[in-house]
């Protein structure tokens, strides 16, 4: 890694700092990133994964169009640690199986219901009791990757982006607000908590006055609620597959 460092900055020479100088910011992305992620994920991986960000951020950097690079290099930053999170496949088949099932189970109640299904609902369709319906959702939480695009996939906008790209990210993002305020009163709050005012799980128990495993199973049915609102068509192939697979009947 040290020769690839000396060897970028020899190219860099004159427009930005040495690479070096900007590590403790690539480590400060990579902290905010591990507060959210399993214990068991190395800090020291993710700043390895943000270091790819920052060399591509320095090669694209043009100062005539951006004064902050720091800030331009962010977004690339959180993307190359999100990408190599990614890559790892965190969360296991079976997990990712319960999660679709979780997710198509909610699109489905709420298009017969014409509202969002409540908890019980949801769990009755699952042919589970809420406490079951709890622990999985519990499950669900500490592997998912921390980031609204896993829920909804879009590019953060750029320096480069065209008029075009720029009014469809908008577009997006205004669809994933309604979206968001579609969701019960709980659901929100979490969201905000741990997205916007970036707090612990801890710290929203500690706020709402509930368990941190309780936070856990509301922010992950919340992002499952989310998933399932922004992309309806998905549980009609879910379900087919399940189906297939002898899985609940809906």
């Amino acid at each position: 890694m040290a020769s690839v460092l000396r060897s970028y900055d020899g190219e860099r020479e004159g427009k930005l700092r040495p690479i070096e100088e900007y590590l403790p910011f690539v480590k400060r992305v990579a902290q905010r990133l591990a507060r959210r992620l399993p214990s068991h994920i190395a800090l020291e991986d993710l700043i390895s994964a943000g270091v790819v960000g920052l060399l591509e951020a320095m090669s694209r950097y043009d100062s005539s169009r951006v004064t902050d690079f720091e800030k331009f290099a962010e977004f690339r930053v959180k993307g190359a640690i999100l990408d190599d999170l990614r890559r790892r496949d965190l969360m296991a088949r079976d997990a990712r199986l319960e999660s679709k099932n979780i997710e198509s189970a909610v699109q489905e109640l709420t298009k017969e219901l014409s509202r969002e299904p409540e908890e019980e609902e949801l769990a009755s369709r699952l042919d589970l009791s809420v406490p079951d319906l709890r622990k999985k959702l519990e499950k669900l939480t500490p592997v998912r990757v921390v980031s609204f695009t896993d829920v909804y996939p879009m590019n953060t906008p750029t320096e480069d982006d065209s008029p075009f790209e720029e009014y469809a990210k908008k577009q997006k993002l205004e669809q994933l607000a309604g979206a968001i305020g579609k969701l019960g009163e709980r659901h929100q709050q979490v969201l905000q908590l741990y997205y916007q005012e970036d707090l612990t799980l801890k710290d929203i128990g500690y706020v709402l006055s509930v368990t941190e495993s309780r936070v856990c199973q509301i922010l992950s049915e919340a992002t499952l609620r989310l998933r399932a609102i922004l992309n309806p068509e998905g549980a009609k192939s879910d379900k087919k597959k399940r189906r297939a697979r002898g899985g609940y009947n809906a």
